[in-house]
């Protein structure tokens, strides 16, 4: 088989990218050919027969780059047309595609190339979209005058793909997206060997971009509400642009003997991280659909606190772990404090959320699961 898959940005480490890798590997184990298309640098892995890339041209008129990213952008169509035709791909899998939807979606809907997409966030709904501005007259305008072309470009999007894998029931649900061509698809998760728990105090881990919808500051703030009898340590790990900012959070709350910073870590050096961990914590300030940090740790035998949106409840009831109100630094405080009376309970919800893990997020079973969903779109 000979799958075309598209991705936006795969340059950039995120979820999306974590599984575009994990798709492309046990495809070609599997004797499939694939190639990639994205509208970023090119990226090297021996699972691609090809890497399709196109270069955005950066429009120096706002006006231009929204008629480019929010209507039909006729040099990118061409491309992926151009693309389409060499390969003569069986399907299309999309993994990402935040910006430039309409040319995108109307090209693979004219084509006729059946595809399956998995939806790995809730940007499709306006309120979650990187579109969505907030504060002032002029977010309000741009607002009225982007919401529009979102729906429109949402709509084509319904209606070129075929098949919509998602990892939650809630982002089905969340998204509104047609029932006849959904399906629940957990995100894989490789086995982790389990060390002990550690239990002399909490040990809190953070994975993930230091952007501010991640809400670390959030959780900064939380912990310097904590009694001073309490002892925990937090290290974080990877990289963006608020690192400046929540280092100096860091010493402005006196956390600096307690708070690490790792930076970005290879796959060794994450499983060290988890493994030094009794708890690990997701404060977003956005909906998650189906965070890795959460399923990762959980394979290892950690339990999650993260925000009670997105996929999060679904994924951490309360017998496998905690959820706080989104963006409530007291809330969060609180139950940070209650565990840190409580450290035994963080065992009993770990192994729950190991188990729970283990037998939804199987990866032969994912991978048998998608070859599936690829005959049945093909055939």
């Amino acid at each position: 088989m000979k799958i075309l898959h598209f991705h936006d940005s795969p340059h950039i480490h995120g979820g999306a990218t974590q599984y575009l890798n994990h798709v492309l590997a046990a495809l070609s184990d599997a004797g499939h050919q694939n190639h990639l298309f994205s509208i970023s640098p090119r990226i090297e892995s021996i699972n691609l027969a090809h890497h399709h890339a196109f270069e955005y041209k950066w429009a120096k008129s706002p006006i231009q780059r929204r008629k480019d990213f929010f209507g039909i952008h006729q040099p990118l169509a061409d491309k992926l047309n151009a693309v389409i035709a060499e390969i003569a791909p069986d399907l299309i899998h999309i993994h990402n595609c935040a910006t430039f939807r309409k040319t995108v979606f109307s090209t693979i809907l004219y084509s006729e190339l059946k595809s399956v997409m998995t939806v790995h966030d809730f940007s499709l709904n306006w309120n979650a979209s990187p579109q969505l501005q907030t504060g002032g007259l002029k977010s309000f305008l741009a607002n009225l005058a982007n919401r529009p072309q979102h729906n429109k470009s949402r709509k084509i999007l319904l209606d070129s793909v075929d098949m919509f894998l998602c990892p939650t029931k809630a982002i089905m649900d969340g998204l509104n997206l047609p029932v006849s061509k959904s399906l629940i698809h957990r995100l894989p998760i490789q086995p982790a060997t389990q060390t002990e728990l550690p239990t002399d105090k909490l040990r809190m881990f953070f994975a993930g971009t230091l952007f501010r919808s991640k809400g670390v500051d959030v959780l900064l703030d939380a912990l310097s509400m904590l009694e001073p009898t309490i002892e925990f340590e937090l290290e974080i790990a990877g990289s963006g642009d608020q690192l400046g900012t929540l280092q100096q959070q860091v010493t402005d709350y006196g956390l600096s003997d307690k708070a690490r910073f790792l930076g970005h870590l290879s796959a060794a050096e994450m499983n060290g991280a988890y493994q030094r961990a009794n708890l690990q914590v997701l404060p977003s300030r956005v909906p998650e659909n189906s965070p890795l940090t959460v399923l990762e740790a959980g394979i290892r035998g950690r339990a999650s606190i993260a925000s009670h949106a997105g996929g999060v409840p679904e994924l951490i009831p309360e017998s496998r772990g905690w959820t706080f109100i989104s963006e409530s630094s007291p809330d969060l405080a609180n139950k940070i404090s209650a565990i840190a009376n409580d450290l035994g309970i963080l065992a009993v919800k770990g192994e729950n959320m190991q188990k729970w893990v283990h037998i939804e997020c199987d990866p032969p079973n994912h991978w048998t699961q998608l070859l599936s969903h690829y005959k049945q779109l093909i055939s």
